[in-house]
């Protein structure tokens, strides 16, 4: 059970004790079966202390009290939830009874005596979602992969669309997948889906999917909540700052999700056939949504804080590996459910665009599309600068902690401007050698590349360093190294790097070798290259309006800022290609070609460069709707 008095504390058990028609609450209180922190008789049921085996407890009875939000000064659009509190409300509270008055203290009381959630259960809705059958959220994103692979991998005319918007087949969703908005009961039976294009029923199910896609998530959430966040056993594992950067505010998250799934099953329940929800999807992302980056800011410590309890923590390693194998969380690992909040505000941008593709030019439902893309696109921004300057300056600062100036001069590293761009290992040729030499000695170094600054250093300890010499990332050139002997030549991947003037004030030429093609090329483009040689004869690169399209099959997550973070089923444009890295725009940067697919039909390659031209054109419209024009004076 849910409510307040029915927590297990340290050291008692619960039992059920039945009150008939011929016992007297007065009389189990009399007998001693009234709790000493219970300020007084207001349950149907009383629990006893005793060290005997309970019963079996009856069915969870929700008992959830909806509390009102501070008023936002935006009008939402019709149908949406803003909770403020009801006149009629107000005016009960102020007449109340005085026996009703003299329960408020206790009711009082025993909220404050919980500590572990329960109040902030009683915050939620009164309410229960028509989709309660819908999968985990991380069962439904494998399943959207997966489709979206397929989709990019089948030729356009041979994909499954019906000519009339006939439904997919006569039987429902199995248990494992979404519920599509055709097998709805009232939507076969009105005889709607024979009138409707196949157009017209992609679209309903575009905007459907926002729907049983955010079931799917909040159920997530809450097994979360329920069953990580509520575990009396984990709790104990852990100080109280360790939990509270581990979930972090979750409890918010959770809120905004079932306000929005709310306001949404709203819309799209009052009618067999709904016209628009980007209104409400814009309304959420501008007044709830920005939740997700305080969320999302805490990502950094959040990680640290698990690593470190999952390595030095024995009890709490252990008490997390017994409640993955709970039944509940359907054996998923715990990180899975952290990483919910990050992964639903970028699908929410994807299904944006999906719904976008499909309306109509020139529309209002276009307008409230793409306003409802701009907001979303804005939150995820958001989160992302966040989280980069997070990561930044704590870089700087181990960064910082681990470089050691022994006979150079100390410069400082940490600065609000700085953060760093690249950073490896390279072999840097030693003093003395020539390049003619049949045998070159080459030593290992390290290099920090920040936006202002190079440092190179010499690894000292597992992660010590001597700092060597460093430089103006201005006053730092590049240039390749003529490989006249071949591919097997000495010094194969390797590059000159100058520093026109270094710690001393001198100019110093030093000769690096790089681990491989790739590596080397990315090194130098970091750095301006007077002369400008051409491109090798493996390497290739493209026009923006020829350029081939990969789409990304397994999540890669950037190591080096100049490498991109890569979401499975994300579609990229190559512009450069080598035969050990690719190169995408956009958001330009390297990732490995090991986790993408190239897309090779050409009907499905013009059909993304024209949806992405769809997209691009109508948020263009609202940037330009939404730009003031200040008369000149």
């Amino acid at each position: 059970c849910s409510c307040l008095c029915h927590l297990q504390r340290p050291g008692m058990k619960l039992i059920w004790v039945p009150v008939d028609a011929d016992t007297s609450l007065d009389i189990l209180i009399s007998e001693g079966q009234r709790r000493r922190s219970d300020p007084g008789p207001h349950p149907v049921l009383s629990l006893a202390v005793t060290q005997s085996q309970s019963p079996p407890i009856p069915p969870k009875q929700p008992h959830p009290v909806q509390i009102p939000i501070q008023p936002s000064r935006a009008q939402p659009p019709e149908g949406c939830n803003a909770a403020s509190e009801h006149p009629s409300q107000s005016a009960a509270s102020t007449t109340e009874s005085p026996e009703a008055q003299q329960r408020l203290p206790a009711v009082a009381a025993r909220e404050g005596v919980d500590k572990r959630g329960s109040l902030q259960r009683q915050r939620s809705f009164a309410w229960e979602s028509r989709l309660q059958d819908e999968p985990l959220y991380q069962t439904y994103r494998a399943s959207v992969i997966s489709k979206e692979i397929r989709r990019q991998t089948v030729c356009r005319n041979t994909a499954t669309a019906t000519g009339n918007g006939a439904p997919r087949s006569s039987s429902m969703a199995s248990p494992g997948q979404s519920t599509l908005w055709q097998d709805l009961s009232n939507v076969r039976e009105s005889g709607v889906l024979e009138r409707l294009t196949a157009e017209e029923c992609k679209y309903q199910e575009s905007m459907f999917e926002v729907l049983t896609s955010e079931a799917s998530y909040l159920r997530s959430l809450r097994v979360l909540i329920e069953h990580f966040w509520d575990s009396r056993d984990l709790e104990e594992t852990m100080i109280i700052r360790d939990k509270k950067t581990l979930f972090s505010s979750i409890l918010r998250v959770r809120e905004v999700s079932e306000r929005f799934l709310k306001d949404l099953e709203d819309r799209i329940f009052e009618d067999v056939v709904f016209s628009d929800i980007c209104d409400i999807i814009h309304y959420h992302a501008q007044h709830n949504f920005p939740t997700y980056i305080d969320y999302v800011r805490n990502q950094i410590y959040q990680e640290k804080t698990y690593t470190t309890l999952i390595k030095n923590n024995a009890q709490f390693a252990a008490v997390i590996s017994r409640l993955q194998e709970s039944p509940q969380c359907q054996r998923l690992p715990f990180v899975s459910f952290l990483l919910l909040p990050f992964q639903r505000i970028t699908r929410i941008k994807m299904l944006v665009e999906n719904i976008l593709k499909r309306t109509k030019e020139g529309t209002k439902e276009e307008q409230a599309a793409s306003k409802a893309l701009a907001s979303v696109s804005k939150i995820i921004d958001e989160c992302n600068t966040q989280v980069g300057k997070m990561r930044q300056m704590e870089e700087l600062i181990h960064i910082n902690q681990s470089l050691e100036f022994e006979r150079l001069r100390a410069i400082p590293v940490i600065s609000q401007t700085r953060y760093l761009e690249k950073k490896g290992e390279l072999q840097e040729m030693a003093k003395g050698t020539t390049i003619f030499n049949m045998r070159m000695k080459f030593n290992p170094v390290y290099l920090f590349l920040f936006n202002d600054l190079l440092i190179i250093a010499a690894k000292k300890g597992a992660e010590r360093f001597v700092v060597l010499d460093h430089a103006h990332r201005s006053l730092v050139q590049v240039q390749l190294l003529d490989e006249g002997a071949g591919s097997a030549s000495p010094y194969e991947h390797c590059f000159n790097l100058t520093l026109l003037e270094n710690h001393q004030g001198r100019t110093v030429e030093k000769l690096f070798r790089a681990q491989s093609q790739s590596d080397m090329h990315r090194w130098m483009a970091a750095f301006p290259n007077p002369t400008n040689p051409d491109k090798e004869d493996n390497e290739v690169i493209y026009e923006d309006w020829d350029c081939p399209q990969v789409q990304c099959v397994e999540q890669y997550i950037g190591q080096q800022t100049d490498e991109l973070t890569l979401e499975p089923t994300e579609i990229v444009n190559v512009i450069r290609k080598t035969n050990e890295g690719k190169n995408a725009y956009g958001q330009k940067g390297w990732f490995p070609v090991g986790n993408v697919i190239e897309i090779t039909n050409e009907h499905v390659r013009r059909r993304n460069l024209l949806e992405r031209y769809r997209v691009l054109q109508a948020a263009s419209r609202v940037t330009k709707t939404n730009t003031i024009t200040l008369p000149e004076p």
